[in-house]
């Protein structure tokens, strides 16, 4: 009792300082802290506030969210004293945002790059000057802006945009296979020719004014363009260190299949279409994160997680990943040779060519630099750790359920913190439905699995 007593202290100092920190001068954001239990992943965030009412809205907002903070923190759902992994509702769903190039911590919410395959796209370490990206950007960028005006006027720009990258194709054509290495040259040239015919689709499509058509084609097109843009990868942009030569390593991409059935027996409900499992696609970025999506895939590959549950879902995450949830004297990661294996926290600034291991972005003394692949994603793909260890990460992963009222895109502390190592692409709404015991019915490597290098024994 005297130990649920400090705790309970404790967790209220800390909403204490969430609603403290709203003295702090205009712009900057309010602490927001999750529940601090062993064994979990330990989450501590920013979420940006309107400073429009002042220094007086600015107060009452703060202490707002500190005392729902402490609402929160000492529910019984989620007051757990032995084990972290308690059940919890789903949270709500919200779909991918709008994309822009760069998002930095100091950019609004409404302007971090929410899709995760243009993320991926973005983050591939090819040439910036390549033609390429300026067809990529008249679609993903100015044409997604373009799209979400009110105005009908919009459509006049929308096909210039269309125009735009066509142009780019036909007559850059020659500037853009320049960085097609020579074995790749035709797998190009065919790539090129159905990129083109796409936006010629495309236009067409426009003239009917029917944005989710327009949406679609341009998405199908976008696609096409990142198989392009995979082809000029000549080879693994970096060395990994030597100390990590024990681990697997991810030397490039791969692409996962999920598939969830509930534990109880029924059936998921995703915005009132009911299914009997829950299909997700993965894409592990080794580019990003070699050590980490190695490690993963590596236990992808044994058949670590099949049948294992959800351990916890509480409407920030669903995680998973510990082979004994209900032994608080286990290992709670994977073990070989008697000995839990762990990988180090590995981060890829958006600045950098090389990740940095085994330290935080801030601890780097970079706390505004933004990585390679933020948490800006619902269904965000990253390492569960203990909080005072970053290099603790072994087989427990979570999915985040971004959520921009509680992670602002651009705004918050886990950017930097926890590695990121992929996002899910095709299927990520069907999370807000699932809960602690729903199953891993299967997951295993579809694409990419031979960019798995392995340690010599």
């Amino acid at each position: 009792h005297h130990g649920q007593t400090m705790k309970k202290a404790a967790l209220i100092a800390l909403a204490a300082a969430a609603g403290a920190d709203a003295f702090a001068p205009a712009g900057l954001p309010s602490l927001r802290t999750g529940r601090s239990t062993p064994n979990s992943c330990q989450l501590s965030m920013h979420a940006a506030k309107d400073t429009k009412g002042g220094a007086a809205a600015r107060i009452a907002s703060g202490l707002a969210g500190g005392f729902a903070t402490a609402s929160l923190l000492l529910s019984p759902a989620l007051d757990v004293v032995q084990h972290p992994l308690g059940p919890s509702d789903g949270g709500a769903v919200h779909a991918q945002g709008a994309t822009s190039k760069k998002s930095t911590r100091g950019a609004p919410s409404k302007d971090a790059n929410k899709d995760p395959e243009s993320i991926l796209r973005l983050s591939l370490p090819i040439n910036e000057k390549n033609p390429i990206r300026q067809a990529q950007a008249a679609l993903e960028m100015d044409m997604d802006k373009a799209l979400k005006e009110s105005r009908n006027e919009k459509w006049a720009k929308v096909a210039g945009l269309a125009r735009k990258s066509v142009n780019v194709m036909q007559q850059k054509e020659k500037d853009i296979l320049k960085d097609v290495p020579a074995d790749r040259q035709d797998e190009a040239k065919a790539l090129i020719t159905e990129i083109t015919k796409g936006l010629g689709d495309l236009g067409q499509t426009i003239e009917t004014q029917k944005k989710e058509a327009v949406e679609a084609k341009k998405r199908s097109v976008l696609a096409k363009i990142g198989d392009l843009e995979q082809l000029m990868v000549k080879a693994f942009p970096y060395d990994i260190p030597e100390e990590f030569s024990n681990l697997p390593q991810l030397k490039g991409r791969a692409e996962v299949d999920l598939v969830l059935k509930k534990g109880a027996g029924g059936q998921f409900d995703v915005d009132g279409t009911v299914f009997e499992k829950l299909n997700l696609r993965l894409v592990l970025d080794g580019y990003s994160a070699p050590v980490t999506a190695g490690n993963v895939v590596d236990l992808i590959n044994k058949g670590f997680y099949n049948g294992m549950q959800i351990q916890r879902s509480d409407g920030f995450v669903v995680q998973t990943g510990d082979p004994s949830p209900e032994d608080l004297d286990a290992v709670h990661g994977y073990s070989e040779g008697g000995k839990e294996r762990t990988v180090p926290l590995e981060i890829l600034a958006e600045e950098d060519k090389v990740p940095t291991w085994g330290v935080t972005l801030e601890d780097d003394g970079r706390p505004l630099s933004q990585p390679q692949l933020p948490f800006s994603v619902y269904g965000t793909l990253s390492m569960a750790r203990v909080e005072d260890n970053v290099d603790s990460g072994s087989s427990q992963w979570f999915f985040l359920l971004f959520d921009p009222e509680l992670v602002t895109a651009g705004r918050n502390l886990m950017d930097g913190r926890y590695s990121t190592f992929g996002y899910v692409t095709e299927g990520n709404r069907g999370l807000s439905n699932v809960e602690v015991g729903d199953v891993i019915e299967s997951i295993k490597v579809v694409k990419g699995g031979d960019n798995l290098v392995m340690p010599k024994k």
